[in-house]
């Protein structure tokens, strides 16, 4: 009997899948893009080594008198290879009794949505990884301050090597930036598992993810970071056929595995995220030598004598024994300034000068 026309096919189905796993993907990919102003994706050509180019050297600072020679200035190009992880392939086989008992929905359409989700965070980490390899060091007492000690490193580097950005892009802890985000009147964005927030604290562009350590700001400038894809073209000439986006960041392919009642699903991730020149990346941290919390007081020893007197140079160790000392109750101060207040109103009372005065 003759096929009816229009028919709709497992084929049709497996590549209505298809698409709609890498569409889903990559329409995660263009907002970050979008955001980090990344106008395309490089991709990769099979049997190609990729390099980036970077240019440094200076002006020749010689006096020239009138006649002579004009000195030579000397620039040089080096080339680096590019950052660019190799492709990782990924498989799962969705039984045909698990379909039937959970749904194509749960069994298979949430499946590659969390299965995605895995690979991209995959890029992301691997990303954080080279923020980490960054040589700038900054330092500031609190959040906002480590935020703009980052913002001037970065840029006291690239105005060294004569060179701007049209933006510098932080990275930081969720736990740390959560009490300010906590008042705050503000609109936030997920974006590729991150919240986005813009204009805030004083800088322009913070993406807040727990990939970043606690304590730790990382930066960079926008055109420090490169996005890259795989020549998944070639891979199809070989006669492995995914469906895939056109930059090369993944390929996917649904097929039914009728030997084992099942559907077997492959993806293959050629994305690569990177911020490829570690002198324009800084790791400030909070706290820092300006804010860092004061050492606690050596203990005293439990025969040791209170102090006969204190003054604003005394440990906490000895206002507290020397409150004691006197019956002096400074339980409710925290702060040594607190104690010492207390000790000193207490003591004004009873016409005692607690730094020995007369």
């Amino acid at each position: 009997m003759a096929e009816i026309a229009n028919t709709t096919k497992a084929a049709d189905t497996v590549k209505a899948l298809d698409i709609e796993a890498v569409t889903s993907y990559k329409q995660d990919h263009d907002r970050l893009m979008e955001i980090l102003g990344i106008v395309g994706t490089e991709t990769v050509p099979a049997g190609a080594a990729l390099f980036r180019y970077v240019v440094s050297g200076e002006l020749s600072a010689e006096e020239v008198a009138e006649g002579d020679e004009t000195p030579l200035s000397k620039f040089k190009t080096e080339r680096i290879p590019a950052a660019v992880a190799d492709p990782r392939p990924f498989r799962r086989l969705i039984t045909g009794q698990s379909i039937l008992r959970g749904g194509f929905e749960n069994s298979v359409l949430r499946g590659d949505r969390k299965m995605l989700t895995a690979m991209r965070n995959l890029v992301v980490a691997d990303f954080f990884s080279f923020l980490s390899k960054g040589t700038l060091t900054a330092q500031g007492k609190h959040l906002p301050g480590a935020l703009v000690q980052a913002d001037c490193a970065l840029r006291d580097e690239l105005e060294s090597k004569d060179d701007t950005t049209e933006g510098i892009f932080h990275f930081v802890c969720r736990k740390d930036i959560a009490d300010y985000l906590e008042d705050a009147a503000i609109t936030t964005q997920t974006v590729y598992g991150m919240e986005y927030v813009k204009d805030f604290l004083g800088v322009q562009h913070i993406f807040v993810t727990s990939k970043v350590p606690q304590g730790t700001v990382y930066a960079t400038s926008a055109e420090n970071i490169h996005v890259y894809g795989i020549d998944f073209a070639t891979l199809q000439d070989a006669g492995l056929a995914y469906e895939v986006d056109d930059c090369g960041l993944i390929g996917v392919s649904h097929q039914p595995n009728y030997a084992r009642t099942s559907c077997e699903v492959n993806a293959l991730l050629g994305e690569t995220m990177t911020a490829e020149v570690s002198n324009y990346i800084v790791k400030a941290t909070i706290g820092g030598a300006s804010g860092a919390v004061p050492a606690a007081a050596e203990p005293r020893a439990a025969d040791e004598p209170a102090p006969e007197k204190v003054d604003s140079k005394s440990n906490k160790a000895e206002l507290t024994a020397y409150a004691e000392a006197s019956g002096i109750d400074v339980s409710g101060c925290g702060t040594n300034a607190e104690i010492l207040e207390a000790i000193r109103a207490a003591e004004a009372g009873d016409g005692a000068d607690p730094e020995g005065g007369e």
